[in-house]
């Protein structure tokens, strides 16, 4: 069988016309293997970044994001969660949004609250100051 298969391959590259058949043939072949291996790393990719954009929530209409850093801990967190903010020993705005929670190495979790426009200065004010709590509601 293996002496046929090399039998009908010589045949087949004889002449020069068919040569150049089998080796476009060939280089077509590997040109859709290459594009196919590429799309399936690339919809890896995607499927990671559809992943991780799904975690994130819109901001809605009238509402802005304040991203802050907690100097002490916080409660276990995950995009979608609703948590009153807390300044001074008072609650500010109960049930805002968690749109998104950013890790980083070394430093505090970064927390983005959908906050209504008219209290988001002051969010993000007391934000850069250190002296916003965030307590999650069940």
């Amino acid at each position: 069988m293996k002496a046929k298969l090399l039998e009908s391959w010589y045949s087949l590259c004889r002449d020069a016309s068919r040569q150049r058949i089998v080796i476009i043939s060939l280089s077509v072949f590997c040109g859709l293997v290459y594009f196919v291996s590429a799309m399936s790393h690339n919809d890896e990719k995607l499927a990671s970044a559809v992943v991780q954009s799904a975690s994130r929530y819109e901001i809605p209409n009238g509402f802005r994001a304040v991203a802050m850093q907690s100097a002490g801990p916080l409660p276990v967190l995950q995009s979608g969660n609703r948590v009153d903010v807390i300044i001074d020993s008072a609650i500010v705005l109960e049930q805002v949004l968690v749109i998104d929670i950013a890790e980083q190495s070394g430093r505090q979790a970064t927390i983005v609250l959908a906050v209504p426009v008219e209290n988001s200065a002051m969010i993000a004010n007391a934000a850069a100051l250190g002296v916003v709590s965030l307590v999650l509601v069940g």
